[in-house]
């Protein structure tokens, strides 16, 4: 369960750029030569010492940087998809049959129909000359597929380590996240902590900020946190107070109650009790209404995917 969301992660977080068009530009020119002179790179012989030489070269690198970027996006769409992860059966067969066997096919036909003179000695040359450059526009597509893979599984990878730190950093803040009583208690006689009511004081708190001022709220008191690049907030359900944080909701997750908080578009966490209802739009995604005293927040949304699981959570008596 926890490989799949971290697949789900990877893929709604990361979208992997293989070939930047810089590096897709200079493969396009160096096997448009390759593909004027076979078996050879950069080669002016006195074969192709006439102007058109130069144009062949340039009408090939323009059939390859095509190429090179058709199979960029494909890969791309294909990774939001089926990914090689979840999906491995599937996504090999459309990466053989559409990745690989009809863009081979189709360039080669395409390069045909650019090189070959519509004449009696060009349609002789038609047998030949399919046989000869498919299978090397094959193999240069075939290549170009492993090596796109590559980069998909490093990128993953590097995604993993880089999670794997996050939740090393994670456990560490964590320590300092949760206050137990005895600590809560020395707050409390500072007179800091008049917003927390008598039910639940001896709750575990979170340390927040309220202009430069420390204050902890505790965890079950919290009715609604936003998190995004410029704007950091966090209401209880016993005041007005907008408090500001420095945590992530995915951290913030693994220390509130599942069963009384729901995180909505990773970017709101809300308490049950503070939802008065949802609403269903046209696209599938749901649209949460919140009570009175909290309807002043943003439109906040539950996406698609995330709508059935929203619904089991909101109606878990």
């Amino acid at each position: 369960m926890q490989t799949k969301k971290l697949i789900e992660r990877f893929h709604s977080e990361i979208q992997v750029n293989y070939f930047s068009i810089r590096l897709q530009l200079i493969l396009a020119i160096l096997i448009g030569n390759f593909f004027c002179s076979p078996s050879k790179f950069l080669v002016f012989d006195e074969r192709y010492s006439e102007p058109r030489f130069y144009l062949y070269w340039f009408l090939s690198s323009l059939i390859t940087l095509c190429v090179l970027y058709a199979a960029h996006v494909f890969n791309r769409f294909m990774d939001k998809k089926l990914s090689w992860l979840t999906d491995f059966k599937p996504r090999l067969i459309g990466q053989i049959i559409y990745g690989l066997l009809l863009p081979a096919l189709l360039t080669t036909v395409f390069v045909l129909l650019v090189f070959l003179p519509l004449t009696s000695k060009g349609m002789d040359a038609i047998g030949p000359y399919i046989r000869n450059e498919f299978r090397f526009v094959f193999l240069f597509i075939f290549i170009l597929n492993l090596l796109f893979l590559l980069v998909y599984v490093i990128r993953f990878a590097k995604f993993v380590k880089d999670q794997y730190v996050e939740a090393e950093i994670e456990k560490t803040e964590l320590k300092e996240l949760l206050i137990e009583y005895e600590e809560l208690q020395v707050k409390l006689e500072d007179g800091r902590m008049e917003d927390v009511s008598d039910t639940v004081m001896l709750a575990p708190c979170l340390r927040v900020k309220y202009g430069y001022e420390d204050n902890y709220v505790p965890l079950n008191g919290i009715a609604f946190i936003k998190s995004s690049a410029d704007d950091k907030k966090l209401l209880t359900l016993t005041s007005s107070r907008e408090y500001t944080h420095n945590y992530s909701l995915d951290t913030l997750m693994k220390i509130l109650d599942h069963n009384q908080y729901y995180l909505m578009y990773r970017r709101y966490i809300v308490n049950r009790s503070i939802i008065k209802g949802y609403h269903a739009l046209e696209n599938g995604v749901i649209r949460v209404e919140l009570k009175p005293n909290f309807e002043q927040q943003e439109d906040i949304f539950v996406s698609r995917q995330d709508a059935a699981d929203f619904r089991r959570w909101f109606e878990m008596k």
